[in-house]
């Protein structure tokens, strides 16, 4: 037992800790702090929709934030929210404070959870604990994980982990609700999560069809897809995202990966050592799939090691197993490639694509995540053969050193993002304390223009102010918009532009543009236009 201790259970919350402390200032794990959240970015979208769905709870068990994009209302899952974590705290949720984030807690609940999956899939397969511990070091310093502090929902690249720890062990494999568990956490997360996990409990299934003997076998299999594809489609239901239909998103092929994406880490951030080069921006997040110069070292290695013992290797068990993957994954790299090959940061052929393909994916239109299952499937790959030659633990310490050293400005990036957790003031732009009172005096609380390309900074601390006092909001940007809402909300800015207000709501012109008509009712506040609540008479006149 002190062994076990010593070796297994104590480890776990040391590397996490070290871990989270190098990713993340450790002043974001207080709920009151929001400041660093406020910025226009998604996390702070996942935070706001979160705190907007516990203000004003709808009747269990809908999982709809009544407060954005009122009066309609929007599912949480389409905020950049978090449905799993909004089902944990909604029975909580009168009697949890106001204006808490969680997003801190939700990033180092996943630090936890990757290192134990990452070191539960490693255990069996390296040659001591120490060895299983820098793996599980060197598959959480992935680029694809420590970029995405600003997409908190997609930091849970744990459930690929878990799929694997599932995928590897024929016993685990073949009990269906390990599979229904983490087919369902992953979209109770993010959709692009689910696509992954769902590749490769896709590929258990074919290997497990093709292992049938027998139509009763058969049956059995198929049963148990038709299982996971019912539990699927009710989550969907349950999250209202296919309920009702949303505007295509549109731009698949923009965030395209490249074919040199395992050693290209896009922006000079990503990596200390290796050059980078990209597109553009967009493309350099969403496309990048860098490895890391330790886990590249690793993969290299790796290669020698096979090709020598390629006979040894065919013949090992988990290899076996482990090329079933390749269907789903040779689909998962061309949908993430498609439709640019795209070689140092110039495109170098484009093919054409059918429009009913581009409808199709558009809901991955963010393709270049897709290959996140090969990515942490080839660094697995990479850790077990290494791990496993003479001197293996040594070559792991030494790429973990080297991977260290080349995710440092990654590191840097994202505990600079928490630097603004330290401050108890939540607002920069609109700091008068004039704005509560203002807010207090509306129904509700409506952007003109309703459009995403205007300050989405001062959309989240209007926002942020307006959920505090339970007040609702016409408009807030999103991952996706319901086509009824992006109606409304044009019939709303038609309305604006003819100069037809209503005397309850405060107007907020996020371009200082107003309609010559109802200019007269601008006014100023922390140098933001607004037009206050209240017949134009008696309308408060802040300056």
């Amino acid at each position: 037992m002190r062994r076990r201790l010593l070796t297994w259970i104590l480890p776990w919350p040391a590397l996490s800790a070290i871990l989270f402390l190098a990713w993340m200032n450790p002043a974001i794990l207080n709920p009151t702090r929001v400041a660093w959240l406020l910025d226009g970015n998604d996390h702070g979208a996942s935070a706001i929709g979160m705190a907007a769905y516990l203000r004003s709870p709808p009747p269990w068990p809908s999982l709809y934030a009544n407060l954005l994009m009122a009066p309609d209302g929007i599912p949480l899952a389409l905020t950049d929210g978090n449905p799993l974590l909004g089902i944990l705290l909604r029975p909580l949720a009168a009697v949890l404070p106001v204006g808490l984030q969680y997003v801190g807690l939700w990033l180092l609940a996943c630090i936890l959870l990757h290192t134990a999956f990452a070191a539960a899939l490693l255990r069996r397969f390296t040659p001591n604990p120490l060895a299983c511990w820098i793996g599980a070091a060197l598959l959480t310093l992935m680029p694809v994980l420590l970029a995405r502090f600003g997409h908190v929902t997609l930091c849970a690249q744990w459930v690929i982990l878990w799929a694997l720890w599932i995928y590897v062990d024929p016993a685990r494999s073949a009990r269906l609700l390990w599979w229904v568990a983490a087919t369902v956490v992953a979209l109770m997360i993010h959709p692009y999560l689910t696509v992954m996990v769902v590749a490769i409990w896709g590929s258990a299934m074919l290997r497990d069809l093709a292992a049938a003997r027998g139509g009763k076998a058969r049956a059995a299999v198929i049963g148990d897809i038709g299982t996971v594809i019912a539990s699927l489609v009710l989550v969907l239901l349950f999250l209202g995202t296919i309920n009702k239909p949303t505007v295509p998103g549109g731009g698949y092929g923009h965030f395209s990966m490249s074919l040199d994406a395992l050693w290209n880490p896009n922006i000079g951030t990503y990596s200390t050592l290796l050059p980078a080069t990209s597109t553009e921006p967009s493309q350099a997040l969403e496309g990048m799939n860098y490895l890391g110069a330790g886990l590249l070292a690793l993969a290299v290695i790796a290669l020698f090691h096979a090709f020598r013992h390629s006979a040894e290797i065919r013949n090992h068990a988990l290899f076996r197993r482990l090329i079933w993957l390749l269907p789903a994954f040779v689909a998962l790299t061309l949908v993430a490639m498609a439709p640019h090959l795209i070689w140092r940061g110039a495109v170098l052929a484009t093919m054409p694509l059918p429009d009913w393909v581009d409808r199709t994916l558009d809901p991955v239109r963010a393709a270049g995540r897709l290959f996140w299952p090969v990515l942490y499937t080839i660094a697995f790959m990479a850790i077990v053969l290494v791990g496993r030659m003479r001197f293996g633990t040594w070559l792991l310490a030494g790429a973990l050193l080297l991977q260290i050293g080349d995710t440092w400005s990654v590191l840097a990036s994202a505990r600079g993002s928490g630097v603004l957790a330290m401050q108890t003031n939540p607002y920069r732009l609109t700091r008068d304390p004039r704005w509560d009172a203002l807010i207090a005096q509306a129904d509700m609380i409506e952007f003109e223009p309703a459009e995403i390309r205007y300050n989405l900074a001062l959309l989240d601390e209007i926002t942020w102010r307006a959920v505090i006092a339970g007040k609702p909001v016409r408009f807030y940007h999103t991952s996706r918009e319901p086509a009824a809402v992006r109606q409304r909300l044009t019939r709303d800015s038609l309305a604006f532009s003819m100069g037809q207000l209503d005397s309850r709501h405060l107007y907020v012109l996020v371009d200082g543009n107003p309609p010559a008509m109802v200019a007269s009712r601008v006014r100023k506040l922390d140098g933001i236009s607004i037009i206050p609540p209240g017949p134009p008479s008696q309308a408060p006149a802040p300056r």
